[in-house]
Formats: structure tokens, C-alpha cells, sequence
């Protein structure tokens, strides 16, 4: 099929047909990666009675391991007695990207100002969607066009610009989802915490960013 496929395109096909075969290793090899940390990570945890959970260090460690982000050990501790512990440290791992703590004071806060709205972390997530959206079509387009114009500079271009597209729409996409996950699970969890700005949802006002102007009154005093 192969053969005949590459005689009758006269060997337009021989790069989709690449991409289609370093595709299908690429998902061998996560799905191979995958049970291989699956092993990893129960061998991990028929160790967790044996080891020394007062050790910060190891909490961290262990939270790494287990859900792939580094989170605080305090807030880490919050959550070894929680009765959805477990979920909820892989939720707050998931969107840890987006979070940071203090360590002088100890508060979260949002990595980015702007995520201290509600309503701009929903309209973010829309246009992360749009964005991949418009890049999964232009990676069809040039995928297509790159098809039509064979085996010239013009068509390896067009598979260069395919293949960036591509890249684009799968970071927007999980972009996306974690923005997603972030603002539903969130305020859920750090219930209790200490926040900078009073909460997850408390948008910071101008007037506590900047200090104000004094009145002509109070400069004429």
C-alpha cells in the first residue's frame, strides 16, 4: 500500500507518511513512559509507611513524584490529614503553574495579577480555545497546501509551518485546560488559606496598587 501510495503521488507522500510514522513512535514511547512511571510510582509508594514524613525535603520530593509539581511544604501538610487530600494536591499541582506562596508570609497569590478576576481567567480560557482552534486549522491548511506543492522548498516550508502550528494548538490547548482546572478547583481547595489580596477572587482595586494623589488641599496645607 505504502509503495503504491508513493508511485502514484511520485513521492509527495514520502513526508506526510514520515510525520504519520514519527507520530505513532511518539505515542508508543508516552504510553511506554507512562507505565513506566505508573511502576514508579506504586514502588514509591510502598515505601511511603517506611519514610520520614516530618522532612520537608521529602514531602516536596514525594508530591514531585507522585503528581509533577513542586508545592510547599505547608501546604503540602495542610492536606496529609484532608479527607480528599490526595485529590486535591493533584489538583493544586495541576494549576501550580499559575500559583506561587510566599515564603516570608506564607500567602498564595496568582502569578499573574490579572488571574485575581473570575471573569479574566474565563475569557482567557475562550481565547486560549480560539487561539488553538485557528492554529489546528492552519496546520491543516498548510498541511494540505504543502501536499499540493510536492517536493519543492515552497512544500517543505509549508510543512515547517504545519508542524509550528501544530506546536501552537497543543500548547494553547493544555493552556487552556489547566486555566480551566486552576479556576474551578482553586478557590475549592485553599478554603482557609492565606491569600494575598484577601482571596483567589479578590481583584486587587487601583487604589491599593497605586498610592493615591494628594488633594489640592492637602498640598496648598
Amino acid at each position: 500500500m505504502w509503495s503504491e501510495l508513493l508511485k502514484e503521488g511520485g513521492g509527495q507522500w514520502i513526508v506526510p507518511l514520515a510525520i504519520v510514522a514519527a507520530g505513532f513512535m511518539l505515542v508508543k514511547g508516552v504510553f511506554g513512559l507512562s507505565r513506566s512511571r505508573s511502576q514508579d510510582r506504586k514502588d514509591f509508594l510502598d515505601l511511603w509507611a517506611k519514610s520520614d514524613k516530618a522532612d520537608d525535603l521529602w514531602l516536596q520530593v514525594a508530591v514531585r513524584h507522585l503528581f509533577g509539581s513542586v508545592l510547599p511544604p505547608a501546604l503540602i501538610r495542610r492536606f496529609l490529614s484532608h479527607p480528599q487530600g490526595a485529590r486535591a494536591l493533584g489538583d493544586l499541582a495541576y494549576a501550580w503553574p499559575f500559583l506561587d506562596m510566599d515564603e516570608t508570609t506564607g500567602e498564595l497569590r496568582w502569578r499573574s495579577e490579572r488571574h485575581y478576576s473570575a471573569r479574566v481567567r474565563v475569557w482567557e480560557r475562550r481565547g486560549l480555545i480560539a487561539v488553538y482552534m485557528v492554529a489546528a486549522l492552519a496546520m491543516f491548511g498548510f498541511a494540505w497546501l504543502a501536499v499540493l506543492s510536492g517536493k519543492t522548498f515552497f512544500g517543505c516550508a509549508l510543512w515547517i509551518l504545519a508542524l509550528e502550528a501544530g506546536f501552537f494548538a497543543a500548547r494553547a490547548l493544555l493552556k487552556a485546560g489547566r486555566l480551566e482546572d486552576a479556576h474551578e478547583t482553586v478557590p475549592r481547595w485553599t478554603k482557609g488559606f492565606r491569600w494575598k489580596h484577601g482571596g483567589p477572587d479578590a481583584k486587587p482595586t487601583l487604589s491599593s496598587k497605586r498610592n493615591p494623589k494628594p488633594s489640592r488641599r492637602n498640598r496648598s496645607a
